[in-house]
């Protein structure tokens, strides 16, 4: 009875919208009190706030967080988008096939699907729409696009998440992105090419003088995401050494290209302390919520219960994929994975789906949610900062959700396009 109220009461605080953090604690909390007991309570209380993140690991979060706001103040994402145009425009397709690279070339310098979607929406939906693309088509494809592809290339905040609450390797879980996120790339440039081809969407050839100049500002932090990824892959620095690295890096490229200043790196520093403690606060909710999972029992319960149907294993997956897909209606990414791994993660791993095939999964399912009504928070996003309208960036999101669902379709089907670069680290 008590686990049936918590759960009514937690499904009502979501959809009244209440921040997830607090749904979280509240639950947590009053689960616990309810189950175990006050003197479990305040014990647990006085040491989860600071249990639950005084981690080494934890340090990697901020530290990307913070390469990635050094990045975006030194407006490297304009000139990365303006460079793979100069080089690649004049083809079919060029534009879009532009904005496809861009995204994944700037989520691999954020690792934020927010930041990414909301730079890429500025810079490359007007191009597009210029070039002869539709503002639905234009819009629709950064909305799917640039926030999915952050999640996935390294280094991604939302993995590095998930491997900590799981106690699965950050730097394994980062390198698997890369195969997924880079297949994901090549079928969105097979849909750009394709109406792109019907439309005669191009751009005025560049001279060769123009593309090396565009060459620039970007190639030192192209390189510095190369030295962070070779650094995690081959061990010669742990993932959070790495990402110390890739923020001191930033740092030194912004300041050397004279794109940074002592103002504009106190607010990356700002923004990244804000956007941190967001991150923190989820995480002491869900360390919360997950004792009161334990206590209650109620994760062995689905658990023996899902046994006793006799379900295979590839039916509960597809059933834990549909939870996801409804939960990103309403929950945005860390809201809904911080949610539900307490209960999902062991019944996964008990019926023999490997950890971090079953992340990289979960955070593509739940990019989804992000362009999907009506919380779809890239959506928003995008409209707010393309000026394209809400209804029009939803339509022009269809067909690439589509793309979107068939990759997780290959990734069931084929678990080596996640696991083959982690089994040769």
């Amino acid at each position: 009875m008590t686990v049936a109220i918590l759960t009514a009461l937690l499904l009502i605080f979501i959809f009244i919208g209440m921040p997830i953090a607090f749904v979280l604690l509240i639950i947590g909390t009053a689960g616990v009190w309810l189950v175990s007991g006050w003197d479990a309570l305040m014990g647990i209380m006085g040491t989860t706030a600071y249990r639950s993140v005084n981690g080494f690991s934890y340090t990697t979060i901020p530290m990307f967080i913070l390469m990635a706001n050094f990045i975006s103040k030194s407006r490297i994402a304009e000139d990365l988008f303006d460079c793979i145009l100069k080089w690649i425009g004049h083809k079919p397709g060029g534009v879009g096939v532009a904005t496809v690279f861009s995204s994944a070339a700037f989520g691999a310098l954020s690792g934020s699907s927010i930041a990414s979607t909301s730079i890429m929406s500025k810079v490359a939906v007007p191009q597009m729409i210029r070039s002869k693309y539709s503002e639905s088509f234009s819009a629709g494809l950064v909305a799917s696009s640039s926030g999915t592809l952050a999640a996935l290339i390294p280094p991604s905040v939302p993995l590095i998440v998930y491997a900590i609450q799981t106690e699965t390797s950050i730097g394994s879980l980062l390198i698997s992105g890369i195969i997924p996120g880079l297949l994901l790339a090549f079928l969105l440039c097979i849909v750009v090419v394709a109406v792109a081809i019907k439309n005669g969407s191009v751009v005025e050839r560049s001279s060769w003088n123009e593309r090396l100049a565009s060459i620039k500002h970007i190639w030192p932090v192209l390189l510095l995401i190369f030295i962070v990824i070779i650094a995690i892959y081959t061990g010669i620095g742990t993932s959070t050494e790495a990402a110390a690295f890739g923020a001191f890096g930033a740092l030194v490229i912004g300041f050397l290209i004279k794109r940074l200043n002592v103002k504009l790196m106190v607010e990356a520093l700002v923004e990244t302390v804000k956007q941190t403690c967001m991150i923190f606060v989820i995480l002491v909710g869900a360390t919360l919520f997950s004792y009161f999972i334990a206590f209650s029992r109620l994760g062995n319960s689905l658990i023996s219960y899902i046994e006793s149907t006799n379900l295979s294993p590839i039916g509960v997956l597809l059933l834990v994929i549909l939870m996801y897909l409804i939960l990103g209606l309403f929950l945005d990414l860390f809201g809904s994975m911080l949610l539900t791994l307490p209960l999902v993660f062991p019944l996964i791993t008990s019926m023999g789906y490997d950890p971090i095939w079953f992340g990289i999964v979960v955070v593509l399912v739940l990019e989804i949610g992000l362009v999907t009504p009506p919380v779809g928070i890239n959506l928003y996003i995008t409209s707010q900062q393309s000026g394209v309208s809400i209804k029009k960036v939803l339509q022009g999101s269809i067909p690439f959700i589509g793309v979107l669902l068939f990759v997780v379709f290959l990734l069931i089907l084929f678990p080596e396009l996640v696991l083959y670069l982690p089994s040769k680290m």
